[in-house]
C-alpha cells in the first residue's frame, strides 16, 4: 500500500518549491511525497559540532543507501545488507534491531557496517525537503545529522511494480552486433523457472541479451539473478521496450 508523507508527517514536512521532474515521466511527480518512492543515498553526515563524519564515506562511488518499504527499511552499500522495521510518530522515527546477511568484507567495510548499525539504533527526527533533488535529513538523538539525497526507484520511474523473473547469466559474453555498434558484446542468458517449493523445474535455451541490467555488473562468472522487468512507455529509437533491474543474486 502506497503511503504518502503528507499524511504521515504533516508537521515536519518541508516543501521546497515543487518537484521538477521530466514531463515524460509523470509517475515521479505523482509519487514524489512518498518515502518509499526513493533510494536515499548518504551525501553528508556531521556531528553536533558540525564536523563531517568521514568514517561513513569509505566508498565514494557506493554511498550508504537506505530504502523504505511500507514499515520496513533496508540499508545497503556497507558490508552486508541490513534490514528491520521502523515506526513514525509525528516527526520522530524509531528503527528496530536489524538482521543482516553474513558476508565477510574488507576491514574498512566491516567498520562502516558497525558504525551505521550503531547509528540506526538511535531515534531520529526526520525532515523531508522535496525539490528536483529530494533530501531527507535524519537528526539523531546523539547529535549526529545524516543527509540523504533521493533517487527515484524503478517503480516510480517506470510507473508500475514490475514483474519478477529469474535469469541465468553465463560466464562468457558473445558478439551481438547492433546498428552503430559492430563490436558489441552481449550477455548470454536463459530464463530459469522455479516450482512452488523453490526448486528449479525448467530453463529456456541460451540467447544473447541486448538490454542492460540496471544494478548488475558482469564479473566473468555465471549467476542466477532475480530481476524486475518493467514495460517502457515510448522508448527511444532502437531502445528496448522493457527495462531490467537487478533485485538480487540468487546463486
Amino acid at each position: 500500500m502506497k503511503r504518502y508523507l503528507l499524511s504521515l508527517l504533516v508537521a515536519p514536512l518541508v516543501l521546497v518549491g515543487c518537484a521538477q521532474m521530466p514531463d515524460s515521466n509523470p509517475p515521479v511527480s505523482q509519487a514524489v511525497n512518498s518515502l518509499d518512492a526513493f533510494h536515499w543515498q548518504l551525501t553528508d553526515a556531521t556531528n553536533h559540532r558540525g564536523q563531517r563524519l568521514d568514517y561513513l564515506f569509505v566508498q565514494p562511488s557506493k554511498p550508504v543507501q537506505v530504502d523504505f518499504k511500507v514499515n520496513r527499511f533496508t540499508i545497503s552499500n556497507t558490508c552486508n545488507v541490513m534490514s528491520g522495521n521502523y515506526l513514525l510518530n509525528e516527526n520522530m522515527v524509531t528503527f528496530s534491531d536489524m538482521v543482516s546477511t553474513r558476508m565477510l568484507c574488507a576491514p574498512q567495510l566491516n567498520t562502516l557496517e558497525q558504525q551505521v548499525a550503531a547509528q540506526f539504533q538511535k531515534k531520529a527526527n526526520i525532515d523531508i525537503y522535496l525539490s528536483a533533488a529530494p533530501v531527507m535529513k535524519l537528526r539523531f538523538t546523539d547529535g549526529n545529522t545524516l543527509t540523504f539525497t533521493g533517487r527515484p526507484t524503478a517503480e516510480v520511474r517506470y510507473g508500475g511494480t514490475g514483474e519478477t523473473i529469474f535469469m541465468e547469466v553465463a560466464s562468457s559474453t558473445v558478439a551481438c552486433a547492433l546498428p552503430g555498434m559492430p563490436l558489441k558484446q552481449c550477455l548470454q542468458v536463459r530464463d530459469v523457472y522455479y516450482d512452488n517449493n523453490g526448486v528449479i523445474n525448467g530453463t529456456s535455451t541460451w540467447r544473447p541479451f541486448y538490454p542492460n541490467i540496471e544494478g548488475y555488473r558482469h564479473d566473468g562468472m555465471g549467476h542466477i539473478l532475480r530481476l524486475k522487468r518493467y514495460n517502457v512507455t515510448n522508448p527511444a529509437v532502437n531502445a528496448p521496450n522493457q527495462a531490467y533491474v537487478m533485485d538480487m543474486v540468487v546463486q
